[in-house]
């Protein structure tokens, strides 16, 4: 059985503990919230089925009987226990399989079911290394306070609630960054793709790329983050360019005096603001710094182009010349003439 338990990883020492082990992932935390009650009521069914070992924390699940008592359709179970294993928490040591394929020598005419463990995490990862400040908790006044000063804690910062999937998010956007070892997405280039799969995968490592360069972002999750940036990336906007958008206001040159570190409470709220100042009235967006500039560079190209152009016509104009084989003089003693006729 050992040799099918991945590393890092041991049997659950209870089966309460292997259920809450399954909350307290990132995967779960972060999944829709039909599949993670769709997953939460498939991990209970397991857990009450039949052919429990607590010794050793094997499970023989019948897939009838999830069918039939529980109501599971057959490839949502094959879905569900791919998932489980691909998170760690379950691991499989044998599988099943039907009557027909049983040797014949064992005299066994039934089918047998799968036999998969419950697993665990062998021991924490250690402290979370994390860029985002932590609030600082109370503080109470020194023992050799005046006696008519306040004995009042002094709260220099409101400690945030707890949250599985908070932590979660934080969790899995610490590792990402943690593992960074090259740009995840060109600052200076768009979010363009031919399909919505690339599309979506483009704008998810731009977001993560806006996170590891602005370390308030990293407070909330990267789907987060791109669903607030998606308008933006869409209508050709940069990460450099969203970056001056969260830092500058759109009609002036005038700068946020606050950079949304210390104080604010929903960072997705904060971040929508800031961006919301760049979209117009009628609901387009004002063109990005890389757009002004590109404009302008397009700009700047063209009247050189048109200057050059009307230098090559003079020196045409000027090649093209013939002077006239009259004197001048002769010819203003005719114009003269003429006028007196």
């Amino acid at each position: 059985m050992w040799a099918v338990i991945p590393a890092g990883h041991r049997p659950a020492r209870h089966i309460v503990r292997w259920l809450r082990s399954i909350q307290e992932l990132a995967e779960f935390q972060l999944a829709r919230k039909d599949l993670k009650a769709n997953i939460w009521r498939f991990a209970n069914a397991v857990a009450q089925c039949p052919g429990f070992d607590p010794a050793s924390m094997t499970i023989m699940p019948i897939w009838q009987r999830l069918q039939e008592r529980f109501g599971f359709p057959s490839k949502s179970i094959s879905n569900y226990f791919r998932r489980l294993r691909d998170w760690g928490v379950l691991a499989v040591v044998a599988t099943g399989r039907t009557a027909e394929f049983t040797p014949k020598s064992s005299g066994r005419t039934e089918n047998e079911a799968a036999i998969y463990v419950l697993l665990e995490k062998a021991e924490d990862q250690g402290v979370e290394k994390s860029s985002v400040p932590v609030p600082t908790r109370a503080v109470n006044n020194p023992p050799h306070a005046r006696a008519g000063e306040s004995s009042n804690p002094q709260m220099d910062a409101a400690s945030p609630q707890p949250s599985l999937k908070r932590a979660a998010q934080r969790h899995e956007v610490n590792h990402q960054l943690l593992n960074r070892t090259e740009p995840l997405w060109d600052p200076n280039a768009t979010t363009d793709a031919t399909t919505k799969r690339e599309r979506r995968e483009t704008e998810r490592l731009a977001s993560l790329e806006l996170q590891f360069r602005s370390f308030p972002l990293q407070r909330i999750s990267t789907a987060h983050v791109a669903a607030i940036c998606r308008p933006f990336f869409r209508a050709g906007w940069t990460i450099k360019d969203i970056l001056h958008a969260i830092d500058w206001r759109p009609n002036t040159d005038a700068k946020y005096h606050h950079d949304g570190a210390h104080g604010v409470g929903n960072t997705g709220a904060w971040l929508k603001f800031r961006l919301g100042k760049w979209i117009r009235h009628d609901g387009g967006l004002y063109r990005s710094p890389s757009q002004k500039r590109e404009a302008e560079r397009s700009q700047r190209a063209a009247e050189t182009r048109a200057a050059a152009e009307r230098r090559e016509r003079a020196l045409a104009e000027r090649s093209s010349y013939t002077p006239p084989t009259v004197p001048w003089r002769e010819r203003v003693a005719r114009i003269r003439q003429a006028q007196l006729g």
